[in-house]
């Protein structure tokens, strides 16, 4: 059987494939600021890295200093001995004529920022040192040092939180339908798939999920929604109970 007759099901690879020339897809979004599926994996130092270990072993420190006070772990009764202290909590040691139930420590509001801490600050603290190893080799072989560019990435990220903190000042006023459609069709447009395929997909796609959350797994939204209290009592209803 000849190669030319044979079905385009038969190639393996897509460069021996016949393909129609004139389809080609073209994004809007500019080289420099598309995202590289294989860099999403790839992590490595770069010259401002040290900068933003300093400011992340600030916040671990930050959040240290006001554990003791904010947590509510200066009030708590305890007894002579620490140990007991914890026996108590986990129902294995009686205080006072009573046990506790087990597992009644994590319902303390300090267990949660204490477990937080356990890990944040020997991270930070790890990164920290990494990150002026990094640092000195850099000024050693006088490699750029600089962290305006990272930086100026890191600023840029702020662009998209914006778009969020939005969305959520959004569901209070148009609901959960109205502001998911328009996120999810804003996004993908600043993103830079910008054709109208793409708009129609991304508003699919976001209809499918207010469908999913709202109508089938019935995620909780705000209760007073200022659109829908515009509506007909009946219809009202219907659009808290399912969008």
């Amino acid at each position: 059987m000849n190669t030319a007759q044979k079905s385009p099901d038969f190639f393996l690879f897509d460069e021996v494939r016949p393909t129609a020339p004139d389809i080609v897809f073209k994004s809007e979004c500019p080289p420099d600021k598309k995202v590289k599926v294989e860099d999403l994996f790839k992590f490595s130092r770069g010259r401002g890295d040290l900068h933003v270990s300093v400011v992340t072993a600030g916040l671990a420190l930050f959040f240290f200093v006001f554990f003791w006070t904010q947590t509510g772990w200066g009030d708590r009764n305890l007894p002579d001995e620490f140990g007991a202290y914890l026996a108590h909590q986990f129902g294995l040691y009686e205080i006072d004529g009573r046990v506790t139930r087990f597992g009644r420590i994590l319902k303390q509001s300090w267990v949660a920022p204490m477990m937080c801490l356990l890990v944040l600050m020997p991270a930070a603290l790890w990164n920290l040192r990494s990150s002026f190893k990094e640092h000195k080799w850099r000024k050693r072989f006088l490699l750029p040092t600089s962290a305006h560019f990272e930086l100026t990435k890191y600023a840029a990220a702020l662009e998209f939180v914006t778009y969020f903190i939005g969305y959520t000042l959004l569901l209070p006023l148009f609901g959960y339908l109205l502001s998911t459609l328009l996120i999810g069709t804003l996004l993908p447009w600043r993103l830079g798939y910008r054709g109208r395929i793409w708009l129609v997909r991304s508003f699919l796609t976001s209809f499918a999920i207010v469908i999913a959350f709202r109508a089938l797994l019935q995620i909780k939204t705000p209760g007073s929604i200022w659109l829908y209290d515009q509506l007909p009592t009946t219809l009202r209803s219907f659009m808290l109970t399912y969008f």
